[in-house]
């Protein structure tokens, strides 16, 4: 004898639709949802592993900045830095100067600070990703 297993809360038309388009192809309905849950999984982890990498490039840009300002701070004040994946990047003299090198990067996670000044948090939008600003 098979497992079975009851789900509730099921969309009736989803269910419907994936039990026509499995019959067509060939599939059993347990077939098809066990595809389902892993394409389901495999999208999830992948978001899931994505995220701790930007939180984990975060925490290391957030520490290189700290570091930079405690060194360099009134030495460079005023200009911008710009911090990706944890790595300083560039110090520039505008803040269009340093977004356009944070844009350009391609990094995870970038940081773009004024140096001497009180940190504060923008997120900006750069095409489908987020920066966020700390000035």
């Amino acid at each position: 004898m098979k497992d079975i297993i009851v789900v509730k809360n099921v969309d009736k038309n989803i269910y419907k639709r994936v039990k026509s388009v499995a019959a067509l192809k060939g599939y059993t309905l347990g077939k098809a949802l066990t595809e389902a849950m892993k394409l389901w999984l495999l999208l999830n982890e992948v978001a899931s592993r994505e995220y701790l990498e930007y939180l984990t490039y975060r925490e290391k840009s957030e520490r290189k900045l700290k570091e930079i300002q405690r060194e360099y701070g009134e030495k460079f004040r005023n200009k911008y830095v710009v911090i990706c994946n944890g790595e300083l990047i560039k110090v520039c003299n505008s803040e269009d100067e340093a977004f356009t090198i944070a844009g350009e990067s391609g990094a995870i996670q970038c940081i773009v600070a004024q140096l001497g000044k009180e940190i504060k948090e923008q997120k900006i939008e750069m095409g489908m990703g987020v920066l966020n600003e700390e000035i």
